[in-house]
């Protein structure tokens, strides 16, 4: 755990003091490409299990619920953080 918490606050430290000036179409493409292969092997995983695979039909409303209010409260956390650090207007 302590290693994926270095390299959350190497990444931050970083993004801070470069401050979006060496952000270039090719870091943006990379970027996309790790999120994707990210999703990728969440779902590979998801489907070999196969008491997992079998369970996710069962969730049905609880999980649709929980995956909305996520998606809605991460949109409005990022817009209440960029609008404390001066974010676009």
């Amino acid at each position: 755990m302590l290693i994926f918490l270095l390299f959350l606050m190497t990444g931050i430290a970083l993004g801070y003091f470069l401050n979006g000036k060496h952000v270039d179409k090719t870091q943006k493409i990379f970027l996309n490409i790790s999120i994707l292969l990210l999703l990728f092997f969440m779902g590979a995983s998801i489907g070999k299990d196969p008491e997992l695979f079998d369970k996710i039909a069962g969730f049905g409303f609880q999980a649709l619920v929980i995956a909305s209010s996520t998606i809605f409260f991460s949109i409005i956390g990022v817009l209440i953080v960029v609008s404390f650090m001066g974010g676009k207007k």
